[in-house]
């Protein structure tokens, strides 16, 4: 799955935090999605929308994470119930050691063939 496959299934996904989803949809639409941020935010700082020296996001940034908030959440749900566990497991964001552990979770591969969320996307 190339990139552009994977922000196509992401968006076309975006409500279904069930089944399965390959290290490669996740991490291609990661990398989609901190390059689009990296761009808006290039466009607000020689826009002026955004003044470096006081920080903070500017209007388009919010738009953007507001867009990308609910895909996010079902991806990284599929790809934690492609290594076997629950999407739930999100919820340890709540706390720092949690973020680590989701992302060393979802860098993992898939653990078989077939799990209680389906079958392997990748086969």
């Amino acid at each position: 799955m190339n990139m552009k496959e994977s922000v196509i299934s992401v968006f076309t996904n975006w409500k279904n935090f069930k089944g399965r989803a390959c290290r490669s949809e996740f991490w291609y639409f990661v990398l989609a999605s901190a390059l689009l941020g990296l761009v808006v935010g290039i466009i607000e700082v020689t826009s002026g929308m955004v003044d470096i020296g006081k920080g903070g996001s500017g209007i388009l940034s919010n738009i953007l994470n507001l867009l990308l908030f609910v895909p996010s959440l079902s991806v990284t749900s599929r790809r934690l119930q492609d290594y076997g566990y629950s999407g739930w497991w999100q919820l340890s964001y709540l706390t720092i050691i949690g973020i680590f552990v989701v992302l060393i979770w979802c860098m993992l591969p898939a653990k078989e063939d077939e799990n209680d969320w389906g079958r392997n996307p990748l086969l």
